[in-house]
């Protein structure tokens, strides 16, 4: 199996993504985006998950000059509960469900993958250039 990590903005636009193996542990895979952080000095803030507390996470969000932010779920929370900024990441995963073929992933290489991703992240990008959001006005 395979795991796929990523780096998004505040908006949930794809900034680098990576695949490993599924056997490699979530923080263990962030050296993977150590090329997508180059690639975007301006990022100031990592926000990460609760699979994300361990010091090599910290160390690794210092060394590229970003605050480290843990999002953990309530655990007295009973059922669904929406974890802030958590669902930006989430959302970001659920819109390959939009690309056919990439809601599971049929390449047999990881390097295939995420060339397949790195595609979706540019015409996602180009989507958004082409169909921008309109700008609401303000009333008089």
């Amino acid at each position: 199996g395979r795991k796929r990590v990523a780096l998004v903005d505040a908006a949930g636009h794809w900034l680098a993504v990576a695949v490993v193996p599924a056997s490699v542990q979530d923080r263990d895979a962030l050296p993977a985006l150590d090329r997508g952080k180059a690639m975007w000095p301006s990022l100031r803030e990592a926000i990460y998950d609760g699979a994300f507390t361990a010091e090599r996470c910290r160390t690794w969000s210092k060394l590229h000059g970003m605050r480290h932010r843990v999002v953990e779920r309530d655990p007295a929370a009973k059922g669904f509960v929406i974890v802030a900024r958590r669902w930006v990441v989430e959302r970001s995963f659920g819109w390959l469900a939009h690309w056919n073929g990439l809601a599971r992933d049929r390449a047999g290489r990881l390097d295939v993958s995420a060339g397949r991703l790195a595609l979706v992240a540019v015409l996602s990008g180009v989507e958004v250039l082409i169909n921008p959001m309109p700008i609401p006005q303000m009333a008089a």
